[in-house]
């Protein structure tokens, strides 16, 4: 890997990891990350002292995360609809990947995420923002080697990410992802016994000049991040 790209990974690493510090508001020692991929955000919690676990669907990145990481983090390959942990968690996390399924997978999402953390702890949620995703419905972006393209589905209020070949455009993929309110996003959570304590806009980008902003405003935002106890 590139010196340089390498170094500005591990400044966005050092940066979310901040963040997720000051969100949380308080010390804490466990942590379960969901969705975990390649596990970057672990590997960098836990080298600021956290005992992370993570949880992935994907073999693969679970191999992989399990090849460049140490013992000291546990790295979990299964459905969080569906597995079984015996232990509770100080933060539970669940970056950019909310709103796969239905209203009814969230809610079931939701209600073994509050099983999963201890009393007086808290789970850091990121919302997909429909305001956005509606307004860039039709962006159409090109890479070297593929072509890409954002939609909404307003009937259903999910974004729609559809990748394909620029020579094979009939073999496209999309995938989706449930975007809501904060009133909606509130209402699901009290439906699971979580309450939200607060809410942190993220960034947006500006296809005119294709320039991304970190932090804007909740109603410019791509997606905001939730944070809710029990």
């Amino acid at each position: 890997m590139d010196s340089q790209i390498e170094f500005k990974m591990e400044k966005e690493l050092a940066t979310q990891v901040d963040e997720i510090h000051e969100q949380v508001g308080k010390l804490f020692t466990s942590m379960l990350d969901i969705g975990a991929g390649s596990g970057m955000l672990a590997r960098a919690m836990s080298r600021r002292g956290t005992q992370m676990t993570t949880l992935e669907l994907v073999p693969e990145l679970v191999d992989y995360a399990r090849s460049i990481s140490d013992n000291s983090i546990t790295i979990l390959c299964g459905d969080f609809y569906t597995i079984e942990l015996d232990q509770q968690f100080d933060v539970v996390s669940y970056m950019d990947g909310f709103g796969v399924g239905d209203d009814i997978d969230q809610l079931h999402l939701l209600k073994r995420i509050s099983g999963w953390l201890k009393d007086d702890s808290c789970a850091l949620i990121d919302i997909y923002n429909p305001v956005y995703w509606r307004k860039i419905s039709g962006q159409k972006m090109r890479f070297d080697k593929a072509e890409r393209e954002y939609g909404y589905d307003v009937d259903n209020e999910r974004m729609l990410d559809t990748w394909w070949h620029p020579e094979q455009p009939e073999n496209a993929l999309t995938q989706s992802l449930r975007c809501y309110t904060v009133e909606e996003i509130s209402k699901l959570c009290e439906e699971a016994g979580l309450k939200i304590e607060a809410i942190f806009p993220g960034g947006a980008m500006d296809y005119d000049e294709w320039v991304y902003s970190p932090l804007v405003s909740l109603n410019e935002c791509l997606s905001y991040r939730i944070k809710v106890k029990k």
